[in-house]
C-alpha cells in the first residue's frame, strides 16, 4: 500500500518528535540525572553487586552535554557523599566510593580506625557475623563528619588498614569504599581531583541478583542508601 503525502507527513512527524524525546533523554543524562550498574562489592553494604545506583550528575557542576567542560559549579562536595567518580585507572566504568576527605584535610586510618583532622570518626560494630562460605565478617556504624554510613571489615583478610596522614591537596578528594578491606580506592590510586567528580548517587533504583535466575532483589529497588549497619546483609 502506498504512503499518500499526508501519511508520509505524518511518519516524517512522529520520527522528528521521537528523535527530539531522544535528544532530551540524552542530554538530560549526559548533565542533569543518571543511573550506574555497580559491577564491584567495593561499597557494600551500601552498594551490593548489580545494583543500579541513581546519580545526580548536577550535584557538584554543570557540563556541556557529552562533553568534559565544566560550564560552572552547583555545589560542594560533602564529608559522606557517596559519588561517582572518571576511573582513575583510564578506564570507561567510573568508580562509585564515599568522599572521606576534602580539600586540606589530614586523613589517616590505624587499624581500621578513620580519622579525619586528628579526630575519631567512630564506629560502633555488630557481633561477628560470617559469610556463606563461613568467613568472618564485621558490619559497623561509622559516624563522618556527623553522617553515619556503614561500614564492613573482613578481619581474616590480608589489607591496608593503616594508612597516612595524608593531606588532602587543593582542588581533590580522598574517597574510600565501605567495604573497607575489598576496595581499591585512595589508598592506593590516591586522591583525585574535584573535576572528575561525575555525581552524587543517593540510592538503588533496580537491582539484580548476581546470581541471574535468582531474579530482581525487590528489598532494594527505589530505596535511598541505608545510613546504618542494623538490617544489613554480610554477604
Amino acid at each position: 500500500m502506498a504512503f499518500t503525502q499526508e501519511k508520509r507527513a505524518t511518519l516524517l512527524k512522529d520520527i522528528r518528535q521521537l528523535v527530539i524525546m531522544a535528544a532530551v533523554i540524552l542530554t538530560g543524562r549526559s548533565v542533569l540525572a543518571d543511573w550506574y550498574v555497580v559491577p564491584t562489592g567495593s561499597m557494600k553494604p551500601t552498594i551490593l553487586e548489580g545494583d543500579r545506583v541513581f546519580v545526580w550528575k548536577s550535584a557538584y557542576q554543570f557540563r556541556i552535554p557529552f562533553s568534559r567542560i565544566r560550564l560552572f559549579e552547583t555545589g560542594s562536595p560533602k564529608r559522606g557523599d557517596v559519588v561517582v567518580i572518571r576511573n582513575p585507572d583510564g578506564g570507561s566504568v567510573p568508580f562509585v566510593k564515599r568522599l572521606v576527605g576534602l580539600p586540606g584535610d589530614v586523613i589517616e586510618l590505624r587499624n581500621e580506625t578513620l580519622y579525619v583532622n586528628g579526630k575519631i570518626q567512630p564506629a560502633d560494630f555488630l557481633p561477628e557475623q560470617k559469610s556463606d562460605d563461613g568467613e568472618p565478617i564485621l558490619l559497623g556504624t561509622e559516624i563522618l563528619g556527623g553522617r553515619s554510613h556503614p561500614v564492613r571489615v573482613l578481619p581474616d583478610r590480608p589489607a591496608f588498614r593503616t594508612f597516612g596522614p595524608i593531606t588532602v591537596p587543593d582542588s581533590e578528594v580522598f574517597l574510600m569504599g565501605d567495604n573497607r578491606d575489598e576496595s581499591r580506592d585512595a589508598r592506593f590510586f590516591g586522591t583525585r581531583p574535584t573535576r572528575d567528580l561525575l555525581g552524587r548517587a543517593v540510592g538503588v533504583m533496580w537491582s539484580w541478583n548476581q546470581q541471574f535466575f535468582k531474579g530482581p532483589r525487590w528489598s532494594r529497588i527505589g530505596r535511598p542508601f541505608i545510613t546504618d549497619a542494623h538490617g544489613a546483609t554480610p554477604n
